[in-house]
């Protein structure tokens, strides 16, 4: 199954306007079977089964569908952290330890940078220009820090 259409649901539930909200947890029956549960075919696409992970942390109470999304990328998610030798794993077995939505946004970007430079299909001018600003932002706190301290 290719991963595009679980990668935008997810993210755009990730966004999350205010109206609707139930309608869009919704959307998430689309992943279903008949039988109502989530469909087995979804395993194989890590990337976007670590998508629909990461947006179940933005969940509310009552929103019985995001819990259940939540076990089943789960364990999963376990499942091929333990069998998959490709550079995805790294950031399954980070998120099963930390949700992106759980960590500060600062060291989860920090870490985020080695997984995205292993990945062939990384943008170099893209990368450079986020450890730039995550350098410059990083000396500003120092500055910051030293002119406190003095």
């Amino acid at each position: 199954m290719n991963h595009i259409p679980q990668l935008v649901l997810s993210t755009s539930w990730k966004l999350k306007e205010p109206c609707c909200v139930s309608c869009k947890a919704d959307l998430f029956n689309n992943f279903k079977d008949n039988e109502g549960n989530f469909k087995e075919s979804l395993s194989s696409d890590v990337r976007g089964m670590l998508s629909l992970y990461e947006a179940t942390h933005l969940r509310v109470h009552g929103e019985d569908i995001l819990d259940e999304a939540l076990a089943f990328t789960t364990t999963h998610l376990q499942s091929a952290a333990k069998y998959s030798l490709n550079p995805l794993a790294e950031q399954v077995v980070h998120a099963l330890k930390q949700p992106i939505r759980k960590g500060l946004p600062r060291l989860e970007a920090r870490h985020y940078f080695s997984i995205y430079q292993a990945d062939d299909s990384h943008h170099k001018a893209l990368l450079k220009l986020a450890k730039l600003d995550f350098n410059l932002l990083q000396k500003l706190h120092q500055k910051e820090l030293s002119d406190i301290s003095a």
